[in-house]
């Protein structure tokens, strides 16, 4: 069995006759609701996204502090820790040993946009003249990464709107 880049379930077949039966899902309410227990919200996508001025935004109207970890252990604390809004860089995410942890901290939005809206944040960001060579790295990283954030999310934020769409959009998600 395999997935898809979408999160799909592809099963490959190679005996004939064999059939698989799908039933309905488990409700919503059936699941312990992370946010709930811990009132952590946790941000991940790729440079370009808005994960640091949504975390302002987001960590002003819920009265909570802005985690931004540098490294493994600091992230195990952040999503082990107190209420706050955790900015995840995309290494953090796809790290072994962070990975498995960040379903259940706390509410988890992936910040999603496309590599040339990315591009064109980082390059005005860090005054990079070469928006193609940004544009390349970031689609490569974006190609490695949308699966494994994925794996990890509970809400899909659209990036490329304004930080105060998103910072609406995650409120009355977190308010869920």
């Amino acid at each position: 069995m395999r997935y898809d880049h979408l999160g799909k379930e592809v099963v490959e077949v190679d005996e004939a006759g064999i059939t698989r039966t799908h039933g309905r899902g488990e409700r919503r309410e059936d699941y312990a609701d992370p946010w709930a227990t811990t009132g952590r919200v946790v941000l991940v996508g790729l440079p370009g996204s808005g994960r640091n001025g949504l975390a302002r935004l987001l960590a002003e109207r819920l009265g909570l502090d802005v985690a931004t970890p540098a490294d493994a252990a600091s992230a195990m604390s952040a999503l082990t820790g107190p209420a706050a809004v955790i900015v995840l860089a995309d290494g953090l995410v796809a790290d072994p040993l962070i990975h498995p942890h960040i379903h259940g901290a706390g509410k988890v939005f992936y910040l999603m946009a496309d590599s040339r809206t990315l591009a064109a944040r980082v390059v005005e960001r860090e005054g990079n003249e070469d928006r193609d060579a940004a544009w390349r790295e970031l689609s490569a990283r974006l190609e490695t990464m949308e699966p494994v954030f994925y794996g990890v999310l509970h809400f899909i934020l659209q990036a490329a709107g304004s930080l105060e769409d998103m910072a609406e959009d995650a409120l009355a998600k977190i308010a869920l």
